[in-house]
């Protein structure tokens, strides 16, 4: 199987797994073992499926005892979570997931969480992003650097069959999730089981390499964008957006140049809604010098510069 694997591992540098117990982060850890990656298992009862999970955590202990992995479980109330909060369990699972995956990164001194995405949940992914209309034909990536931890997802080009294929031929079972095969468990359980396979009649092919070059190909012109800004002098020495440069730049230039300074600043969830309001901050004449942002952040415009709280 062709994974990303080796262009992730640095000697010596451990690694936290998140390990649900399922097939691909079963194969992520089995990967890692191959490649002698120093790693930890992070495993995180949601109190979702009551027995089941209990069982998925009793595998995933098991499993980490036999390949000599250290085993670590977080319990939480997602349910409760999910309603004092007003988000979907999927929303606020994904959210605590992700906050205890860090939370046990930083106590193994560990600066990589590895997680098992793979094609086709980027291609829901890519799906998803695109049917909310707030971030467009984007897709996870590969790497991604978070505070102080970087995200890795090395299975991102790897397919479904290709996983299951593989753990089949070195004799490794994993852990269903009936809730997986419920359309109505869950949004991506939709896009999954009904959007996808509806593409693909639709077209008479596989859809999801396809979906998959697409965001790949988006993330590169992204990148491109992005290297070609940080090379304009457009921050003064504060660190704030010095708005005389942009006098005289198309709309589209300034949308770009805003959503990087967002980016920049560590202003999470950045859609295109919150770009134009920025935008509208900027005009000549306008009114309002501050809105609220993502994240509790706060723009203002001032002095003929734009900084974020």
């Amino acid at each position: 199987m062709q994974t990303g694997l080796d262009q992730f591992i640095v000697p010596d540098q451990p690694v936290v797994v998140g390990l649900s117990g399922g097939r691909d982060s079963v194969a992520l850890l089995r990967l890692l073992c191959e490649h002698a990656v120093p790693s930890f298992a992070c495993h995180v009862h949601h109190g979702i499926r009551l027995s089941e999970a209990d069982e998925d955590a009793e595998f995933c202990r098991n499993l980490c005892e036999t390949l000599g992995v250290p085993y670590a479980q977080y319990n939480a109330d997602v349910p409760s979570l999910a309603r004092q909060q007003g988000e979907s369990v999927e929303t606020a699972a994904r959210t605590v997931r992700r906050r205890l995956l860090m939370q046990h990164a930083r106590k193994m001194k560990c600066r990589a969480i590895a997680l098992a995405h793979h094609a086709e949940d980027q291609a829901e992914t890519v799906l998803f992003n695109l049917a909310r209309g707030a971030a467009g034909l984007r897709g996870m990536k590969e790497r991604r650097a978070e505070e102080d931890v970087i995200w890795l997802r090395p299975l991102l080009h790897c397919r479904r069959t290709e996983i299951t294929t593989w753990l089949q031929s070195i004799g490794q079972d994993w852990r269903e999730d009936e809730t997986n095969a419920d359309p109505e468990a869950a949004t991506r359980n939709r896009l999954r089981l009904q959007a996808l396979p509806a593409l693909e009649q639709a077209m008479g092919r596989d859809v999801v390499p396809l979906i998959v070059r697409a965001a790949r190909l988006q993330e590169e012109v992204s990148q491109a964008l992005q290297e070609a800004l940080s090379q304009l002098p457009l921050l003064d020495p504060q660190g704030r957006l010095y708005l005389p440069l942009l006098q005289g730049r198309s709309p589209a230039f300034c949308k770009a140049v805003v959503h990087d300074y967002l980016q920049r600043v560590g202003v999470p969830n950045i859609t295109e809604k919150h770009v134009e309001m920025v935008c509208r901050l900027l005009q000549e004449g306008a009114e309002q010098h501050s809105c609220n942002l993502p994240g509790n952040r706060i723009a203002h415009r001032a002095h003929k510069r734009l900084r974020v709280d």
